[in-house]
This record gives structure tokens, C-alpha cells and sequence, in this order.
């Protein structure tokens, strides 16, 4: 579709939105494209989105199959019948007609089938799928590398069984080959390449998709003007964290592809073609003199990337307060992935050796969507987000169950650093559930021999009725208080709708009240309590949380600076 021509005509030099995270960038525009409608979460689009992905799968083991020596192509050539064997789709074309997405369906067919396959071993622990998984290679012929030498037909997996007997490691082999199916049809679901966008431009657009700020490299520069957009939106808030300067409700902009902008995030405006030099960007690293540990309260960091580590000076903070994990993965391959998850996982706590580390379970729905595993939207808002999304899809929950639980056992992570957060919660049951499946979990891992620690489920209390019902939560650890979230569902007005955001704002005191039983609440229960959503990042709203009796917050690392000398210059008995 062409992209319609803007004319540059004579008019205001500067165009004045809202500020939505500070700063300010100069560069050329990039004009964004209009989003192409999603594809559906399920039916017959999840069922040909699937049955193109494994097509792709096929033609890519085709054509290495084509290249390859005789016993590497007979692997592949095995791969490919079972691919085309209908007995291996079926399942996951049963799950789709149940109302699960294309890649989530696969995945946990697979799974099923490389469970069932490890059942029928009966043997030790060294042939579990974890086994399986983790010591695949990332090349194209992994499995191929472990049948090295061993058969000379054509049919090596033929051999390779007729080597081995009919034994555990028939099975072992046919599982590997599986778990390299399973990932490389997720791979192919995960479609094209994420379209990105010059570095160091001027992003504009009606809004943008939190993936696509992620997927950014913003080391070199660069800004968001969005036509719309909301300054509690997720996007502003990954925004405010990076440092990106981002001004939003510039209504509809006369603004030519390349066209040289300056976005004053500070002050809310845009210029254009600018003839003023912008200021250098602030170092990256949070002096230690500025913000250290120790004073009125805890202070801790947010994390929605790993590039995030880079950000902050780990003797600067007392921990990390939360790690929003949606953020994570940016396909589903990844997020149905327990070993990139653990990978994850080892990073961020190897970069905060010993000292306390939240991680949030994935919070999938809303504006934070994975395509052909949850798509999101407006509706989601009030509907599955959150824990309701990981327990109706409990497969999803299990992977990442497991790779926390291998995580929490590993280093100075085993002394008990390592806790989770359970988000979006409304009942107690949902807390119950989860922590049944996490047990559930732990006892697999320990049947088979691989290290886990069962670590303290805590929740984020952001919806209303959890709030006012905190002491029906027997099996919660802790209380953390997102308050973007707790404000948009107190207020009814949606947090990236420009049109509702007066009502958002303007409900403060209602949650200010809220806050204030929340605290007296949780210190009648002895249970620990922290804030981790932007109203931590607000100097004047610490000080009035501190008045109510928090005395534990999260911020991103960009609010560090602002924050640190707050809990120096408070007394550690006020409030």
C-alpha cells in the first residue's frame, strides 16, 4: 500500500503536545506505516498460520537435507516425514479448535508429545526434556552432530535405533529431534523480521508498540512523537526507563519522511527543522555518591530488558524490585523457550549477586501482545491478562515455572535471593493455583534430578478487589503495588486512552486513600510491602507514601538520580 505523499507547507515552527518521558532528540522523521490488521487468535487463520510455518520448517530441512552427507541427510529426511505425519499435527490442531493461538498450540502439543515419549523410557534421568533441550545445538543439524559416525545408510536414525536397541536411547533420540521441531516451527511463526527503523530518528506515528521500542536500539539516539498516546501507556513508561525523550498528543502531523525534528520531552513540544544543538545525553551509570544503599527507606530498580543492566551500578541500589519478563521476549519462540528463559534469568541475577531479585511472571495481555500467542487489544484489558492468561494456558506458566525454578537454584541465587511476582491478581485462588503448579513443577524437576528452589510467590496488588482484600491472601509471601495498573482500574479510565486520561490523573486522591489502607493492611499482617509502579518515581509522591508508611520502593533506572538522595535527606523515622 503507498504511503501517502506529506507536502511541507509554511507554518508554526513548533507543534505543542504533552510531555511524556524528558529530554531531548534531534533527528530526521520515520514516518511509521499503519498496523496491518493481526491475525486471529485462533480457527482457521491460527490453522494456516501453522500449517505455513511448518511448510516453511520442511523447506528449510529440505534444503539442507540437499547439502548435507548421506547420514546427515538421512536425519533430516526423518524430520521431514514427521513433519508431514498427521498424527504429530493432530493434537496441536485439536488445541487451535479449542481457541489457543498457533504458536502456544504447537508448542504445547510438542511438549506433549516429548513428555509421553520420556514416560515411555522409564529409564534414568539423563534423557529429560530438559536434557534434551539444553544440549541441542543452534545449528541447522544439531541432531545430526550427535549421531555422528554411527550409521552409514541413508536412513541414519534407522541406524542409530538399530546401534542403540529399542532402548532409553531411542527414545532420547527421537525426543531431540522433537524438541529441534518444536523450535524451529516457532521460529518459522515468528515470521518475518521485526521491521524496524533507522537509528537515532525521530520516531512518529499515532502510538507504538511497546515490542517495537524494545526491539530498538536506542543506544545512538533518537525520540518518539506520537500523534496520540497516553504518558502511563507501557511504551511511556519503557520510555521514561531508557531515557528516550517522547511527546505525545501532538495530534495529526504535517511531518515529511526525513524531515529534521527536536523532541523536547521536558517541556512537551516539537520542533521543526531545528537550528538549536541538543544537550549530550546523560551517563548511563548512576553515580554511587548519588543514589547508594542505606537511609529512610529501600531502594530498588526496575528492569524491563537486559540491556537495562547497563544502565545501573548494582552497589548503587538494595536489589531489583521487579523484572517485568513480557518484556523480555519478543516472539513467541522465545517465550515458549525454557532455556532462553533461564538464560535470561542467570544474567540478571549474576548481575546482582546475593541481593534480592523480583521477577514477575509474564504479564501478556492489553498493549503487550506476542502475536500468535496472545494478541492483546483493548478487550484483553478486562479480560485474560496476567495470571488468568498463564492459568488458562497453563503450559505457557509451566515453562517459565520450571526455568525459575532451575534459575533460584544456581549460585548466590540457591541462598534465597530469587522471589516471584504473580500479576494481575483478583482471588485468592489464583494465588493458590499458581502455587500448586509451581510445586508441581519443583517435584518433576527433583523426580528427574535437576536442581530446583522453590522461591516466595508474592503479588502485585493493582486490581481493586485485591487491594480491599489483602488479608484473604494467606498465600501470598508479599504485597508490591503496581500503581499505573491500581490507578487505571480505580479510576475506570483506560491508561493509554488520551480522551480518559484526565479521569486517571484526577483520581489520585481516591488512590492515595487506597494506598493508605493498603499499608495499614499489609502491617497488620507482617507481610513485606513495596511500590513498584511510576508513583515510586515521583519525588513528591515518595514523600507522601513514606508519610503512609511504605518503606520500600522500586523505580526505573532513570529515576534513580532523582530518587537516591531522598531516602538521605528523610528522616528514617518519618511517617
Amino acid at each position: 500500500m503507498p504511503v501517502p505523499m506529506v507536502v511541507r507547507m509554511a507554518g508554526p515552527r513548533e507543534l505543542t503536545g504533552k510531555a511524556a518521558s524528558p529530554g531531548r532528540a534531534c533527528g530526521p522523521a520515520f514516518r511509521a506505516l499503519a498496523p496491518a490488521a493481526p491475525p486471529a487468535a485462533a480457527g482457521e487463520d491460527a490453522r494456516a498460520a501453522l500449517a505455513g510455518a511448518v511448510g516453511v520448517a520442511i523447506g528449510e530441512l529440505r534444503a539442507l537435507a540437499a547439502g548435507a552427507d548421506a547420514q546427515s541427510a538421512g536425519v533430516l529426511d526423518f524430520q521431514i516425514e514427521m513433519l508431514l505425519d498427521d498424527d504429530l499435527m493432530e493434537p496441536a490442531l485439536a488445541r487451535i479448535a479449542r481457541g489457543e493461538g498457533a504458536a502456544l498450540a504447537w508448542a504445547g502439543a510438542m511438549d506433549a508429545h516429548i513428555a509421553a515419549l520420556v514416560a515411555d523410557d522409564g529409564h534414568g534421568t539423563e534423557d529429560t526434556f530438559a536434557d534434551v533441550v539444553e544440549g541441542r545445538g543452534a545449528g541447522e543439524d544439531a541432531f545430526a552432530d550427535g549421531v555422528g559416525e554411527r550409521g552409514t545408510g541413508e536412513d541414519a536414525f534407522a541406524d542409530v535405533v538399530g546401534e542403540r536397541g529399542a532402548g532409553e536411547d531411542a527414545f532420547a533420540a527421537r525426543a531431540a529431534d522433537l524438541a529441534d521441531l518444536r523450535q524451529r516451527v516457532l521460529d518459522a511463526l515468528a515470521g518475518r523480521p521485526r521491521a524496524d527503523f533507522p537509528a537515532a530518528a525521530i520516531y512518529v506515528g499515532d502510538d507504538m508498540p511497546p515490542s517495537l521500542f524494545l526491539a530498538h536500539d536506542w543506544s545512538k539516539g533518537g525520540g518518539i512523537a506520537l500523534c496520540a498516546g497516553s504518558t502511563v501507556s507501557h511504551v511511556a513508561m519503557l520510555a521514561r526507563a531508557r531515557g528516550v525523550p517522547m511527546v505525545i498528543g501532538l495530534g495529526p502531523l504535517a511531518v515529511a519522511a526525513g524531515q529534521p525534528l527536536l523532541v523536547d520531552g521536558t517541556a512537551g513540544r516539537v520542533g521543526l527543522d531545528p537550528v538549536d544543538p541538543v544537550a549530550p545525553p546523560l551517563p548511563a551509570i548512576v553515580p554511587a555518591a548519588v543514589a547508594g544503599p542505606g537511609g529512610a527507606f529501600r531502594l530498588s530498580v526496575n528492569l524491563n530488558s537486559l540491556s537495562d543492566l547497563a544502565a545501573v551500578d548494582p552497589a548503587t541500589v538494595d536489589g531489583v524490585g521487579l523484572v517485568r519478563t513480557e518484556f523480555l521476549f519478543l516472539s513467541p519462540a522465545e517465550a515458549l523457550s525454557e532455556e532462553r528463559h533461564v538464560d535470561c534469568y542467570r544474567t540478571i541475577l549474576a548481575r546482582f549477586p546475593g541481593r534480592p531479585v523480583r521477577l514477575r511472571l509474564l504479564d501478556l495481555g492489553g498493549d503487550k501482545a506476542l502475536p500468535g500467542l496472545v494478541e492483546g487489544g483493548p478487550a484483553s484489558l478486562l479480560g485474560e491478562r496476567g495470571i488468568r492468561f498463564l492459568l488458562a494456558h497453563p503450559d505457557l506458566a509451566r515453562i517459565q515455572a520450571r526455568a525459575i525454578l532451575r534459575a533460584a537454584a544456581e549460585g548466590p541465587a540457591a541462598h534465597g535471593s530469587v522471589s516471584v511476582l504473580l500479576p494481575m491478581v483478583t482471588l485468592p485462588q489464583e494465588v493458590v493455583a499458581m502455587a500448586a503448579l509451581f510445586d508441581e513443577e519443583a517435584a518433576r524437576l527433583a523426580r528427574l534430578g535437576i536442581a530446583a528452589r522453590r522461591p516466595p510467590l508474592g503479588i502485585m496488588v493493582e486490581v481493586p478487589a485485591a487491594a480491599l482484600t489483602l488479608d484473604l491472601f494467606d498465600a501470598a509471601a508479599f504485597f508490591s503495588v503496581g500503581t499505573n495498573d491500581l490507578m487505571q482500574y480505580l479510576s475506570a479510565a483506560a491508561r493509554d486512552n488520551p480522551i480518559a486520561a484526565p479521569l486517571n490523573a484526577g483520581s489520585e486522591t481516591a488512590l492515595f486513600r487506597l494506598m493508605a489502607q493498603i499499608a495499614t493492611t499489609a502491617e497488620a499482617l507482617g507481610k513485606p510491602l513495596s511500590v513498584c509502579g511510576d508513583l515510586a518515581g515521583d519525588p513528591e509522591a515518595l514523600a507522601r507514601l513514606v508519610g503512609l508508611g511504605f518503606r520500600d520502593f522500586s523505580v526505573a533506572p532513570s529515576r534513580l538520580a532523582a530518587i537516591g538522595p531522598l531516602r538521605r535527606a528523610m528522616p528514617a523515622g518519618e511517617g
